[in-house]
């Protein structure tokens, strides 16, 4: 395939200057290039759950924010108007309607179909305005990157079976039936393809549960999968990796209650040395060098694996002088940009002018890479680490102060994803581990045995002998 050098002046030229743009070839990970963090603790999981849910649903549902003018009032109407029901009794209606959904004045669901009515941003006086923006563009962007892990089939859902006539009159009221609805929503994100594929399992089998286990396990099975997918990018966008990406990278987790020393395996075989601030700090180049070169062949094409045999379909001599063309262009751009920015300036004299030869597919993707990473600004940078850290930081990441970082499960997410990897099926404990295996999660020695005395305390671990042989796991949500 020739490289389009028409397509990086399309992305990254505007008004004749060159733009630091970002995801325009292939958008990969859920963020913004702005300063503000997008999601952390204050902002919580059940946004992303209810925005996730209406684009599943297609039909137009809006949130509940206003509780009486987003519920109540269109309930009321609908009742007054379809149902030519007595004044004196839409009241009823609607004061049950207060006492089962609502909580300390946020919503509280009951039934699955009412995910989609969640807000993007929880009823907190505490949030300003401005970060309920930010928290909002950020709800928006992983729900849509989750979306993105679904196929065709799943799209336009539509209405949901209802199982009891509450459900079914506050679905009807609230599902606005003159709304056009969007004949395809566009799955912006490239997801690893394994990861796509587990999702799409793991979603239907929770989709089949009961109805209280799907309101309280799936925000924890989106942020989980927001989690592993993330991170298991993050690792492969390097282009060093242009090997075929078959499965996740390994590591190491262990258990909230567990203490680590320096030379436990979630710190030698974990975040810390997997993603390490030093990897964090060239995400943002990295994800750019990428960025351009899907640009230039067309856009969407994926990892570094996928650019090199594309690119290999056309013999090198032919594209030589296009590429040698476009990184010297992308060199000049960047440089210039850089000279133009007195805080930034100084980055040129640090990093000096690379000369571009090239002989060969790998050298190109090298030489953008190193070029994108070493005419990085230092606020992109940061930037970038942040939004990281604050979404891994929810659940599953902790700062140990002298360890470091370390990925940690909590109970209710081991007990969550123990049945979602089993299927709430008895499974032997080493089959178990092997499961855990296959979404990435590595335990030690320590680790297990920290995690089978959790399970028989709970009385989940089943002994067939008193030597410890043929343990069975069954987790029933």
């Amino acid at each position: 395939m020739r490289i389009n050098i028409e397509k990086y002046n399309e992305h990254y030229h505007q008004n004749g200057k060159f733009k630091d743009n970002w995801q325009e070839g292939i958008k990969l990970l859920p963020f913004s290039s702005n300063p503000a963090s997008t999601f952390d603790k204050q902002c919580g999981l059940q946004g992303t759950t209810g925005e996730f849910f209406r684009l599943c649903s297609n039909d137009g549902t809006q949130p509940i924010e206003d509780f009486k003018k987003t519920a109540i009032d269109p309930v009321s109407e609908y009742l007054s108007v379809q149902k030519q029901m007595p004044r004196e009794q839409i009241d009823e209606f609607t004061d049950m309607m207060k006492d089962i959904m609502l909580v300390n004045g946020n919503l509280n669901i009951t039934d699955s179909v009412f995910l989609k009515y969640l807000p993007l941003v929880p009823n907190d006086e505490s949030i300003s305005s401005v970060d309920r923006k930010r928290y909002k563009a950020g709800q928006r962007k992983l729900a849509n990157y989750l979306y993105s892990m679904l196929s065709n089939k799943h799209q336009n859902t539509g209405h949901h079976v209802v199982h009891n006539l509450f459900s079914k009159i506050l679905q009807e009221a609230l599902t606005p039936f003159d709304v056009p609805l969007e004949e395809e929503i566009i799955r912006d994100y490239v997801i690893l393809p394994y990861i796509k594929e587990s999702f799409q399992e793991d979603f239907k089998w929770l989709m089949e549960q009961e109805e209280t286990v799907k309101v309280k396990y799936s925000h924890l099975f989106l942020y989980f999968y927001v989690c592993y997918s993330v991170v298991q990018t993050i690792v492969n966008i390097s282009a060093k990796r242009t090997d075929k990406i078959l499965g996740p990278e390994p590591f190491f987790f262990v258990l909230n209650s567990e203490k680590v020393s320096l030379n436990h395996d979630a710190i030698t075989r974990g975040w810390s040395s997997k993603i390490p601030k030093t990897t964090l700090d060239k995400l943002y180049g990295r994800s750019q060098a990428l960025d351009i070169l899907n640009s230039v062949l067309g856009g969407n094409i994926g990892f570094y694996f996928d650019i090199l045999s594309k690119l290999e379909q056309t013999p090198f001599e032919e594209n030589k002088s296009l590429c040698f063309d476009l990184l010297n262009t992308y060199q000049a751009d960047k440089r210039g940009a850089l000279a133009n920015r007195d805080s930034e300036r100084h980055i040129l004299s640090s990093f000096g002018e690379v000369d571009i030869n090239i002989h060969s597919y790998n050298d190109v993707l090298n030489i953008m890479e190193r070029l994108c990473m070493g005419l990085q600004s230092p606020s992109y940078i940061s930037r970038m680490r942040k939004k990281v850290v604050d979404l891994l930081s929810v659940r599953f990441l902790q700062n140990r102060k002298r360890s470091g970082y370390v990925l940690a499960l909590d109970n209710e997410m081991l007990i969550f994803l123990i049945a979602l990897f089993t299927k709430s099926k008895k499974t032997k404990l080493e089959d178990m581990y092997k499961r855990f295996n296959g979404y990435g999660i590595y335990f030690n020695r320590g680790s297990r045995l920290a995690i089978e005395e959790y399970l028989l305390k709970l009385n989940l671990l089943d002994r067939k002998s008193d030597s410890g042989e043929a343990q069975y796991v069954t987790v029933i949500l």
